[in-house]
């Protein structure tokens, strides 16, 4: 399990999505994984605007935002960048993702407990540090509680105590996962037509498939000081800010590390609160 710890946490990739011009997010998430010696590949995010009809899923309800068909389109991307380069594995993350500074040594322990659920020897040798009985393994995500009382359970930063379970669904948001070539194309196929949002559909998948997720997440959604209208290319926060920059679930950010040992001056790391417009 030693592989854990490479720079490409154990896959043979990590591939990052990133809308070409938020570059603010690709500059943090760039700084951060190379001041922790973590190799990522980037894939460009679509806009749903930029899709052709004839290109959306066939089911496809009206009534969803245009920044849910994107999400759709852009996850589907990434993964058949997995099944065309022919990848063992891949971590797939958004470009706001965030983790603990002890990620590797958290991935060692969930790579332990994902095997003893997988009932992989520790001792076998597999393509993955994290055995070979799993289709997914979805390291963070919003919807989940914690697990069931038969979870795999190993110790986080501060207090925090980890989840580890095999889900048949109800989870949402896809901050982090990983598949396997195999996985990628099963994926891939159910995707080609949905009718929900493309998180939703990776849970159902998991109804028939092996997915193992863990609670709380170990890849989190960082949200940045400043206006809250960063946090999406959609967000409607017209006149609100953030006063410091967060991670749910998160202990020690590592976004936040790297901006406190080679960010701006402490005083540009801050804003204001403000109240929305017209309260």
């Amino acid at each position: 399990m030693e592989a854990v710890t490479n720079a490409t946490l154990g896959f043979e990739r990590i591939i990052a999505i990133n809308l070409p011009e938020r570059t603010d997010r690709r500059d943090v998430l760039t700084l951060m994984t190379s001041l922790n010696d973590i190799h990522l590949e980037w894939q460009d995010a679509v806009r749903g605007t930029e899709l052709v009809k004839e290109a959306w899923p066939s089911h496809w309800d009206k009534k969803l935002k245009m920044g849910e068909l994107g999400c759709w389109r852009s996850h589907l991307s990434a993964l058949r960048r997995v099944i065309e380069e022919d990848y063992s594995s891949a971590l797939i993350i958004e470009d706001d993702a965030d983790w603990d500074v002890s990620l590797r040594s958290q991935l060692r322990m969930f790579a332990e407990k994902t095997r003893i659920l997988g009932n992989v020897p520790l001792d076998k040798k597999t393509p993955s540090p994290y055995g070979d009985a799993w289709d997914i393994l979805w390291l963070g995500e919003c919807a989940t509680p914690p697990g069931p009382p038969n979870s795999q359970i190993f110790p986080g930063a501060g207090d925090q105590q980890h989840w580890v379970f095999p889900t048949s669904g109800g989870m949402a948001c896809l901050y982090g996962y990983a598949v396997t070539q195999r996985s990628a194309r099963m994926l891939m196929g159910w995707l080609l037509d949905v009718d929900e949002p493309v998180d939703f559909a990776y849970g159902k998948f998991c109804a028939n498939h092996r997915c193992i997720t863990v609670w709380p997440e170990l890849i989190g959604s960082h949200k940045s000081a400043g206006s809250l209208s960063r946090d999406s290319s959609t967000s409607n926060h017209t006149g609100q800010a953030r006063e410091k920059g967060e991670t749910r679930n998160v202990v020690n950010s590592a976004i936040l590390d790297m901006l406190k040992r080679m960010g701006p001056s402490p005083n540009l790391r801050k804003w204001p609160t403000r109240k929305p417009e017209g309260s």
